[in-house]
C-alpha cells in the first residue's frame, strides 16, 4: 500500500469483526468495504440542482484470495461504464501485490418521487467519465 491518498482509493486494515470462522473475511464485507470505498468516491461529485435518487440495479464479486484478519487492504473504485441512466462501478480489492476481490456495482438513476428511470445528469456523467477505466 502506498499511502497515497485519492478519492478513488480507500486502504483499511480488515477488523476481526469481518472473519468468518474459517479466518476468512465474510464475503458480505467484501460488497460492505466496497460499498464504503465507493460512497467515499461519490461524496466527491459536482453538486447537481434536481439531483435523482441512485437504487442498485445489480451486484456481483468475483472471489480471488480470501483477505484475513489484519490484512491491510486497498479498494480501487472505477467507472466500467456509463449508460443513459445507469453506472456500472467496478471495485478492485487488493491486499499488497495481490488481487483479493472484484466487485461490479451497477447503479441506476430514478426519479426521486416516481421511482422511474431518468437520465444521468450531464455534469455527473462528466465527473464520472473522468474515472473510466
Amino acid at each position: 500500500m502506498d499511502g497515497i491518498e485519492r478519492e478513488n482509493v480507500t486502504e483499511i486494515r480488515i477488523p476481526f469483526r469481518d472473519i468468518d470462522m474459517h479466518g476468512h473475511m465474510h464475503n458480505a464485507a467484501y460488497y460492505a468495504h466496497g460499498e464504503a470505498a465507493l460512497a467515499n468516491l461519490w461524496r466527491h461529485r459536482p453538486a447537481v440542482e434536481h439531483e435523482p435518487a441512485y437504487l442498485v440495479r445489480r451486484s456481483a464479486c468475483i472471489f480471488h484470495r480470501g483477505l484475513r484478519f489484519d490484512d491491510p487492504a486497498r479498494f480501487t473504485v472505477t467507472v466500467a461504464k456509463i449508460g443513459g441512466s445507469s453506472v456500472s462501478f467496478a471495485v478492485r480489492v487488493e491486499t499488497g501485490d495481490a488481487l483479493s476481490a472484484e466487485i461490479e456495482i451497477v447503479w441506476v438513476a430514478v426519479d426521486r418521487g416516481r421511482h422511474q428511470p431518468v437520465q444521468l445528469p450531464a455534469a455527473t456523467r462528466d465527473w464520472l467519465s473522468g474515472y473510466l477505466s
